[in-house]
């Protein structure tokens, strides 16, 4: 498209019209759109076994985040501003508690883990693994910011 408008702006030139290259200015950006987004990890048919939790999560406009949680779920919310911010993700793997022999820990195998990502309280992703990996790109289709309360 770029191509045929702009040999048109020159054949438009060598003829001595003026172009129109108005075809060519980019698009402005879009306006930001506020975004409420929820992490949240758990052991599956975790609560009050051996295992916590180490979790990595991050966006576009912030490095990787760690946390590690002793207990067998976490959870994290943000607010990002789409478009600055395109992607988020959360990862995750099961962790054996301070305390806790590994072996013991271990016995049945290694536990699953479920990951999910909410957006504005929509489910936009979601895996369950021994070490799951969970993202979302908001750029395709960024989810309307919520409206009015539920009461």
């Amino acid at each position: 498209m770029r191509r045929a408008v702009a040999i048109t702006a020159l054949a438009a030139t060598l003829a001595g019209c003026s172009p129109d290259t108005s075809a060519l200015e980019s698009e402005p950006e879009p306006e930001p759109v506020e975004q409420i987004v929820s992490f949240t990890v758990e052991v599956v048919g975790g609560g009050g076994g051996p295992f916590g939790l180490s979790v990595t999560w991050g966006h576009t406009a912030l490095e990787g985040q760690r946390a590690k949680s002793p207990t067998w779920a976490w959870a994290h919310m943000v607010t990002v501003s789409y478009p600055d911010v395109k992607d988020v993700w959360v990862m995750a793997a099961p962790e054996v508690r301070p305390g806790v022999d590994e072996s013991l820990a271990y016995r049945n195998g290694a536990p699953q883990v479920h990951c999910r990502i909410l957006v504005n309280g929509r489910t936009v992703a979601k895996q369950t693994s021994a070490a799951p990996q969970c993202d979302a790109n908001l750029s395709a289709t960024p989810p309307a910011a919520p409206t009015g309360t539920v009461g």
